[in-house]
């Protein structure tokens, strides 16, 4: 097995490194990666970004958004998690999990924590999850990676995540908080660098023999160029869904009842239609033309809001009552 360090905290960065040893570099043996990465919510490969994000809070909260390559469900990870990946040779098109979940199980157990597989790709503890597992084939070769909740900020994972009801009511739980937890109160001795370090020594174990490799500068501006062209590229974030029609109301105090419905499309917004039992004088009409084909963003939408609003305002409701009625 060869282990490369992947030192960036930036998911982008690390979804590069991945592929260019999948589509470049192509190791014959298996190759392990561990990192962490700043505040960010990974997006699987054809989720609708709108409908699995509460982009009002990822944008205030300054959460990075970003795209994985393989499928599943969007996660959420910051500096006190860890993400782990494989990638080895593979012909075929076959998603297998089972291998690699089984490593991490494996070392998991020689570091005493009693974690289960309950599903086709969830790890959990005492029924709990804390990771989720995803995979890809391309080029002849093997992309896996997982996510593992080590003192994950819960409250901001549960708040920048849309949690799908149904998925909630089909177990039984009354709230997403009973689903995770964070294997640090399995593992109260360490912190996460002490965490990640003992995992890679466990994984270690796993293989018959370990080399490290060192990437170059050379390397360094290939996968730079992956991750510029493809990872933080806007439209494979943002655009990989079709037509998207939103329908959001609420009663706002001291403003009344507001209804926004929303079409957007390829990541920009196509359509807008306000209504409600507010008073104002501004026209609808016009805010809607103000803001169609934009960016369909809070950072994006906030400045002709503002100015809309403040040339003929909404009694009793303001710019950030909009956008979070919008985009949470």
């Amino acid at each position: 097995m060869i282990r490369i360090k992947a030192d960036s905290t930036h998911a982008v960065d690390n979804f590069a490194l991945e592929n260019w040893l999948a589509t470049v570099k192509q190791f014959d043996e298996p190759v392990f990666l561990l990192w962490s990465t700043e505040p960010t919510v990974m997006l699987g490969k054809y989720q609708d970004a709108l409908a699995e994000l509460n982009l009002k809070y990822v944008n205030d909260h300054h959460i990075v958004v970003t795209r994985r390559y393989s499928g599943g469900g969007t996660i959420y990870t910051d500096p006190q998690g860890c993400q782990f990946s494989f990638i080895e040779p593979h012909q075929g098109t076959t998603i297998e999990l089972d291998r690699y979940i089984d490593l991490i199980l494996k070392a998991l157990h020689g570091m005493k924590i009693p974690a289960i597989k309950t599903s086709r790709n969830d790890l959990t503890v005492d029924g709990r999850k804390f990771s989720g597992n995803a995979q890809y084939n391309q080029a002849g070769y093997t992309v896996h990676h997982g996510s593992l909740l080590f003192n994950t900020n819960r409250d901001a994972m549960y708040d920048a995540l849309h949690v799908d009801d149904l998925k909630l009511r089909s177990k039984h739980i009354a709230s997403v908080r009973q689903r995770t937890i964070n294997l640090q109160e399995a593992r109260p001795d360490l912190d996460i660098k002490g965490f990640m370090a003992e995992l890679s020594h466990q994984v270690d174990q796993l293989f018959d023999s370990v080399r490290e490799y060192h990437l170059s500068a050379a390397d360094r501006e290939q996968i730079n160029h992956l991750r510029d062209t493809i990872f933080a590229d806007h439209d494979f974030i943002f655009n990989k869904v079709p037509e998207t029609e939103l329908s959001k109301e609420r009663y706002i105090k001291g403003g009344g009842l507001v209804k926004l419905q929303a079409s957007v499309k390829k990541g920009q917004l196509v359509a807008l239609h306000l209504t409600g039992d507010f008073f104002s004088n501004i026209d609808a009409n016009k805010l809607a033309q103000a803001l169609i084909g934009r960016p369909f963003l809070p950072s994006a939408l906030r400045q002709p809001l503002t100015k809309a609003l403040a040339a003929d305002p909404i009694m009793g409701v303001s710019v950030d009552d909009l956008l979070d009625l919008l985009f949470s």
